[in-house]
This record gives structure tokens, C-alpha cells and sequence, in this order.
């Protein structure tokens, strides 16, 4: 079995290493202009597909210890704002139905482990958001693994992270895309106008992005609003979420753990 990161990547079309390269850091400036340009860069193919299906049997093993979540929350997955009226955007609830596979479950011998805490990754990560990248320090959030079925899906929302990284590692039948709007809040203004338009049903400004198993997704999560569709199918959904903060010691809110990991771990 391969154990190595090193042999998890497909080097040619990305090579993560060695760090600073003229290769490397064209590879850099390539997924940094997109980002900034559009909100959203996919590193296509980076997996190697035999590592995805070692992940998929790992992920399998494991889905018995996940948690259901099936929650109903608001796109900004804060408290209920009591103050403003019931049908402002704020308070428009959606609904999420998927099982999370938290990182405390995922053994240290699975690729994903191997991978999150491959140094090289988040190197190459800091160097396309531009800032230093530490892992998150949440026991839960760190790392995890959302499992979506028939008929489960993800509702609109926004990350508490600036930018979310994931990896799809296996797709269903059909169904379970992601969709989003690229940068419809920012710092001053959140938008609500737009906001209510899209809750509402509007389909002007969402993108369906290709995502396909092997291509990790650096997008910017806090500032655009995101969902997935209704999975359809036999096949499992497993797309993984890659947690590094730009500074360490960062947790999730305990709203958000209870949301998605059915307990609060804030120590």
C-alpha cells in the first residue's frame, strides 16, 4: 500500500515539491490569479485514482461512527436573530441532510490523514492565499468528510473560514453539484437583497462548478454563498474538507460543532 503523500499526487501536473521551483511557483501564481479572479481555482486531477479509492474504502470503514446531521439552520449557520422580522434573509432557514466523518474518527493510517498533514500541501497552499497556513486546531473540523446519499443534500450557506478547501474523492450517479455564488457578500455589506433573490429562487449569478473526484477546490467560502443539490443514486457522495486557519489555535463556533458533529468540543 502506498503511504507516502508523495505518492498520492500526480507530480507532473503539480509539482508540490520541491518547494520553489520556477515550476512550482508558476503553479502558484496560476491558482492565486484565479482565486482572486473569480472566487474559486480548481486543482484538477491533483489525486491519483488509486489513492481515491483507497480513500473511498477508508471512508466507507468509518461511515458507521459519522454523525447524521439533519438540521435545519440559517445560510449564515449562526442563532436565530429574534430582532429582525421572519422573512428576512437572515432568518430563511435550509436544510441540510448529510453524515459528517469527523477528524478524531479518521485513523493517522488513512491517506486523508497522511495528506492533510503533508507539509508540502499546506505549503503550497499558504503560497496561494499569501499568508502562512497552520492546521486547525478544532478536534472535529480539522478535517472531515461529508457523506451524502439519495436524496441528501446541503443547503445554502456561508463557511465561518475565508477560504474552504476540499478534495471530491467520490461522486454519485448524478445530482450532489455544487453551486455557489462567488463573492455576493463582502467585509462592509452582506447583501441581503441579493441574498433574499437567491433563497428565493433567482438563479442569476450561480455557478455550477466542475468538480470531479481527484480536484481539490480552493474557493473563497465566507464571502460566497455555496450550497450542494440533492444527491440521486446508489453511489456515496465523499467530498473532504481540508481545515488550515492563518493563525493557530482556531476552533469552530460551538453552534456550528453541534450542527455538524452532534457535540461541542471547545477545549
Amino acid at each position: 500500500m502506498k503511504n507516502s503523500p508523495y505518492q498520492f499526487i500526480n507530480l507532473d501536473s503539480f509539482p508540490l515539491v520541491p518547494k520553489g521551483t520556477e515550476a512550482w511557483q508558476r503553479l502558484v501564481d496560476i491558482h492565486k490569479s484565479e482565486l482572486e479572479a473569480r472566487g474559486a481555482s480548481i486543482m484538477k486531477s491533483v489525486i491519483k485514482q488509486d489513492i481515491l479509492k483507497r480513500m473511498t474504502v477508508e471512508a466507507d470503514a468509518v461511515v458507521p461512527e459519522s454523525f447524521a446531521c439533519r438540521d435545519s439552520h440559517n445560510p449564515f449557520l449562526d442563532q436565530d436573530d429574534l430582532s429582525l422580522s421572519e422573512d428576512h434573509p437572515r432568518r430563511q432557514k435550509q436544510s441540510t441532510s448529510l453524515n459528517s466523518i469527523p477528524y478524531d474518527i479518521i485513523s493517522p493510517a488513512h491517506a486523508l490523514h497522511q495528506l492533510y498533514n503533508w507539509e508540502p500541501l499546506k505549503d503550497f497552499l499558504s503560497a496561494v492565499l499569501g499568508h502562512k497556513l497552520y492546521k486547525m486546531a478544532d478536534p472535529m473540523a480539522a478535517l472531515t468528510m461529508n457523506v451524502m446519499n439519495e436524496n441528501q443534500n446541503h443547503g445554502w450557506h456561508y463557511d465561518e473560514s475565508q477560504v474552504t478547501i476540499t478534495l471530491m474523492v467520490q461522486k454519485p450517479e448524478s445530482g450532489g453539484i455544487f453551486e455557489c455564488v462567488p463573492n455576493l457578500r463582502n467585509e462592509e455589506d452582506d447583501q441581503y437583497s441579493k441574498l433574499g433573490s437567491i433563497l428565493d429562487g433567482d438563479q442569476n449569478g450561480i455557478l455550477s462548478l466542475p468538480v470531479e473526484p481527484g480536484d481539490i477546490l480552493i474557493f473563497a467560502g465566507f464571502y460566497s454563498l455555496h450550497r450542494v443539490t440533492h444527491v440521486k443514486g446508489d453511489q456515496t457522495r465523499y467530498v473532504a474538507t481540508l481545515c488550515y486557519k492563518d493563525k493557530p489555535g482556531v476552533m469552530n463556533s460551538a453552534e456550528v460543532q453541534q450542527i455538524f458533529y452532534g457535540r461541542v468540543n471547545q477545549g
